[in-house]
């Protein structure tokens, strides 16, 4: 052992990491403020959830990649306390950590521990050494520097086996079940024609080796993805908290208001430690609708982007940082380039759905969509540069307070002979906000319908706005047009609160999503629940009635999951519940379901644009649901107006129609009340 080259070994080695750590975390203090530190308890429990406990590593996807992975999480948790040891050991041989003594129970128990997670860690390098040499996945970035990581992971574990080898046989002792890694590497030697002077060689150059490859390898971490060993516990805790589906509120009245993001010192710095925190497991990619049928944006992609562009305008950036005054600061600010057009296309930007697949299925809760949202912020309000079919739709939102332009007077022509009960004119429990294509389009008036059958057959009370309704402005405000959504979305909290509504129901999940999570931010609290949840919730009560003649025919469907019902509202049951109670029905499940479903392409304001390449996305769902079917088809069921039009599109588009049928559940559910109430 030798105190003064451990010494030199771990200045030099910790002199350099703190560098490279200024040189990556200094710029961060330049990115836009955000609080990360409330409700503290939800964060700990987050953090030792999906932090510290790897809940999402084995259900996505491949299993076996994600239970390695839990391995050598768990192998590095256990033996960090074996390298404290053996930097202890390199000043003095008889070192050990309190409690750990050899020979006492917690010593031995933890030494035989150390032993077993050896082994496991060389076994998942190895295997994701050959996933990434043979089997070599699309999902799995091509680079050198996971080859690297894994050959210095394996040689940790070969020169602690190497170590642990040589002190046993230079002991004495023989091979022991209490010491599966020592007693191997203590096999391997003896088979060797070694001398005891070379195996004491061995297990010095063992030594060496190991703290020399430990310190190199924490050194290099920051320079590459597995920077994500280091930043990825702090980034879960610091995640957004519930409703996670509420972007944030832009302060338009203020002079010195942010509109959106439009150079990388727009981040915010949770967007900047989300960069760095990215694995590249290409799980965001799995069931990602524009990168399954081939549109320009990777999640994974734009966090590699932007991570290498944080790195190479560090120096800017950390500038910006010290920064003494405003003027100083907006000088530095001016050497950033804008991230749409030169570091990310404007077609990435414009591609994504928002159907939040990437954020439900990322393991250190990357926050994507977000930071998308804010780039097309700054291109509509400050650039006026976007899709020209969105221009049309921020149009008719401004002028008719929907986004086909159909005069606001029509709203309530859908149930002008069902004499439906306008809020002001009686009591009422349920304020049905019917939204904009259950009021104006065609097919979904139908679904409005029914739901109306339904409640009366409850006997609930309920009431609408009619004319008084205006669009709640979710596809505004994911298009980037925050001002108009903040317009329309008070005007709805005006009318609302002026009638004192308390509870609302809605059909759509993009109403769900909007009235439940983002109207808080303008005072509007209710208690919002989706029609599928009411449903089911009257099923569980006994108060729907039923037909007793129907149901004499089977009836196979499946059911497509709206993205803003199950991923970001969490309702994946209640429609599945509401399908139950429908006499005849047999429901076959499609490979992504629930939150793992696959998402019809309308999301995002997408629904009003082309989509101009690539495979289309509702093409790609019907022909899966149309699979689940089998030959002789039968009805695929959904509980969305956007997911309707989409997948009933799909259907025509693909040639369909005589074998699929397209409905909303509440008109399978209307379909089996007695006829005094249809």
């Amino acid at each position: 052992m030798s105190p003064w080259l451990t010494a030199l070994l771990l200045l030099a080695a910790g002199a350099f990491f703190a560098f490279t750590m200024a040189r990556r975390l200094v710029p961060l203090g330049a990115l836009r403020r955000e609080d990360r530190t409330d409700r503290p308890g939800e964060r700990l429990l987050a953090l030792l959830r999906f932090g510290f406990g790897q809940a999402r590593m084995p259900d996505r996807g491949e299993v076996w990649p994600g239970l390695l992975h839990i391995l050598l999480f768990a192998a590095f948790l256990v033996l960090a306390l074996r390298t404290v040891t053996l930097v202890g050991i390199g000043f003095d041989r008889e070192f050990h950590l309190p409690l750990l003594a050899p020979g006492g129970a917690l010593g031995d128990g933890y030494a035989f521990l150390k032993d077993v997670m050896v082994l496991a860690a060389l076994a998942a390098a190895l295997g994701f050494l050959w996933r990434r040499l043979v089997t070599k996945p699309d999902r799995v970035t091509r680079s050198g520097e996971g080859v690297l990581i894994l050959l210095f992971i394996a040689g940790l574990m070969l020169t602690e086996i190497g170590f642990e080898g040589a002190e046993r046989l230079a002991a004495g002792l023989p091979a022991d079940g209490r010491a599966p890694a020592g007693s191997l590497g203590a096999a391997v030697l003896s088979a060797l024609p070694l001398s005891a002077g070379a195996v004491a060689a061995v297990g010095v150059a063992s030594f060496w080796g190991h703290l020399v490859l430990i310190l190199v390898f924490g050194n290099l971490l920051p320079y590459g993805k597995h920077f994500h060993i280091i930043t990825a516990l702090p980034d879960v805790f610091v995640q957004r908290l519930p409703p996670r589906g509420a972007l944030r509120k832009l302060d338009l009245e203020s002079e010195s208001a942010q509109y959106g993001t439009r150079t990388a010192l727009d981040l915010s710095w949770k967007e900047g430690l989300d960069a760095y925190s990215c694995t590249e497991c290409g799980r965001c990619q799995t069931h990602c609708p524009t990168y399954v049928t081939g549109k320009p944006l990777s999640h994974k992609e734009v966090n590699r982007t932007l991570r290498r562009h944080l790195v190479e305008k560090a120096p800017e950036l950390a500038a910006v940082a010290r920064a003494a005054d405003a003027p100083s600061r907006e000088a530095a600010a001016q050497a950033l380039p804008p991230l749409v057009g030169e570091v990310l296309a404007a077609e990435t930007v414009w591609a994504c759905t928002t159907c939040g697949w990437c954020e439900t299925a990322c393991p250190v809760l990357i926050e994507n969509v977000p930071r998308l949202v804010d780039m097309r912020r700054h291109q509509v309000l400050v650039e006026s540069s976007f899709p020209d079919e969105a221009a049309r739709v921020f149009k008719n939102l401004e002028t008719q307070g929907n986004p086909w332009g159909i005069g606001s007077n029509r709203r309530a022509e859908w149930c002008e002979d069902l004499a439906v009960p306008r809020a002001g004119a009686g009591d009422f429990e349920w304020l049905f906000f019917v939204g904009c294509a259950g009021a104006f389009d065609d097919r979904q008036k139908k679904v409005s319908r029914a739901i109306v059958r339904i409640l009366r057959a409850a006997g609930v009370r309920f009431a609408i706005l009619g004319e008084e309704e205006t669009c709640n402005g979710d596809a505004a405000r994911r298009l980037g047009n925050e001002y108009l959504f903040q317009t329309l979305a008070q005007a709805n909290v005006d009318v609302l609160n002026g009638y004192g509504v308390k509870k609302i129901l809605v059909q759509c999940p993009h109403c769900l999503n909007t009235l439940r999570n983002e109207f808080p931010q303008f005072g509007g609290h209710y208690e919002v629940v989706h029609h599928s949840e009411l449903v089911a919730r009257l099923v569980a009560e006994g108060r729907l009635p039923r037909d007793a003649a129907a149901g004499a025919e089977a009836r196979t469907v499946t059911y497509h999951d709206p993205c803003y019902l199950a991923r970001w509202s969490g309702v994946t049951e209640a429609p599945r519940q509401a399908l139950a109670s429908v006499p005849g029905v047999r429901l076959r499940e499609m490979e992504r379901n629930r939150t793992q479903g696959f998402c019809c392409g309308a999301g995002g304001g997408r629904m009003w644009l082309e989509e101009k390449l690539g495979t289309r996305i509702n093409q790609d769902r019907v022909a899966e649901a149309g699979r689940t079917l089998g030959e002789a088809g039968g009805t695929v069921v959904t509980a969305c107006p956007f997911c309707l039009t989409m997948v009933r599109d799909g259907v025509n588009e693909l040639g369909q129609e005589e074998r699929l049928k397209v409905v909303d559940l509440a008109e399978l559910v209307a379909e089996g009340l007695p006829a005094e109430a249809r």
